[in-house]
């Protein structure tokens, strides 16, 4: 799929809102199998381009973050969705990442992000607070004409783009939503200049440097166990100029000796998962072993979905894939894990079996 359009847009410039409506009405039908457009109008798209329009196609919700709280999720109507996932794929298509940004990019993972600071003698991770409310129309649009400007030749295009992929809050301002399929993206597009600029302040550093989406990281292997309050001002400068906010609740320093993480990710030495999730994956199969599925289903949305339903299979097959990825198929946790998990399911589809014959 990726092929064809690519194939289709090599070379491509787009310089109104006809040409935009041809490429999303290609890609459309490659991604859901339907048109987006009821004419060549553009009527079913323009008909999200107004602002009141799009306070009400979207459906808020909130889900439980890790570090407590709660976290409001935007997710677009049926209609909407589809539109944006068009938009997505095209500017995938047209778009190049900087090298060192490795969230929402693909070929890149969590691993690739972590694998740049394994063996660091210090690791200064922040995170940008409130990410992608923090962007607005303004900057999606700056950012389209500086990285996008010789492909989207025109201002109608780019307009377009910025009014389907943002949503107003409750300042009436239009920011990106979390849960829309763009907003990744257009973060990275955003974002482009902050991760050079980051990129070289590293580079004077002496430092390697990252970015995962929202969670930046800085590494150096000097004896040095810290980074000097200089350079972390000049870390939080680069960020208030690009209107984000720092979440100091968040900003953490890894000396060696300590366990390492970025992201998520152990990186003393090599990459791995932390203890308390192989844990956490080790408890879930030990329910499921002990009780049934259908008891351990019942313990996992009481105690640590805070009744939130989520399907215990996809999660621990998740978990285990994430594993997997982290860890590499060959390792000994990941393999047994596997193995008890492939035991779990053998044994419930007997069992649904022989209820059936009853």
């Amino acid at each position: 799929m990726r092929d064809q359009i690519a194939e289709y847009l090599k070379d491509m410039t787009i310089s109104n809102r006809k040409e935009l409506f041809d490429v999303l009405n290609f890609i459309a039908p490659l991604i859901d199998g339907w048109s987006l457009v009821e004419s060549k109008s553009g009527r079913q798209i323009m008909r999200f381009a107004s602002a009141n329009a799009r306070k009400t196609a979207y459906i808020d919700f909130t889900i439980p973050k890790k570090s407590g709280g709660q976290r409001k999720i935007s997710a677009p109507v049926k209609p909407l969705k589809a539109i944006q996932s068009a938009i997505n794929i095209l500017l995938q298509s047209i778009f190049v990442p900087d090298e060192h940004a490795t969230g929402f990019v693909l070929g890149r993972s969590v691993k690739d992000n972590a694998l740049i600071h394994v063996g660091q003698t210090c690791i200064f991770n922040t995170d940008l607070e409130n990410f992608f409310p923090s962007i607005s129309k303004l900057m999606v649009r700056r950012a389209l004409h500086r990285e996008l400007g010789d492909k989207l030749l025109s201002n109608e295009v780019i307009n377009i783009i910025c009014r389907i992929c943002t949503v107003p809050d409750n300042s009436g301002i239009e920011v990106l939503p979390q849960g829309a399929p763009t907003s990744p993206i257009l973060s990275n597009i955003v974002l482009k200049s902050l991760d050079k600029e980051m990129a070289k302040l590293a580079e004077r550093m002496g430092c390697k440097y990252s970015r995962y989406a929202d969670d930046i990281t800085f590494s150096h292997s000097k004896s040095i166990r810290r980074i000097s309050p200089f350079w972390k001002s000049k870390i939080y400068e680069i960020i208030a100029k690009y209107g984000l906010n720092v979440n100091e609740k968040k900003t953490k320093t890894f000396v060696k000796g300590t366990r390492q993480e970025v992201t998520g990710v152990v990186v003393s030495d090599k990459t791995n998962a932390s203890r308390s999730y192989i844990k956490q994956l080790r408890v879930l199969l030990h329910l499921w072993d002990k009780y049934g599925y259908d008891q351990a289903q019942i313990i996992f949305t009481r105690d640590f979905c805070n009744g939130m339903v989520k399907n215990l299979t996809n999660v621990i097959d998740g978990k285990i894939n994430y594993l997997e990825m982290i860890k590499g198929k060959e390792d000994t946790t990941y393999k047994k894990f596997k193995s008890r998990f492939n035991r779990l399911q053998w044994i419930e589809q007997q069992l649904n079996q022989i209820q059936k014959v009853i």
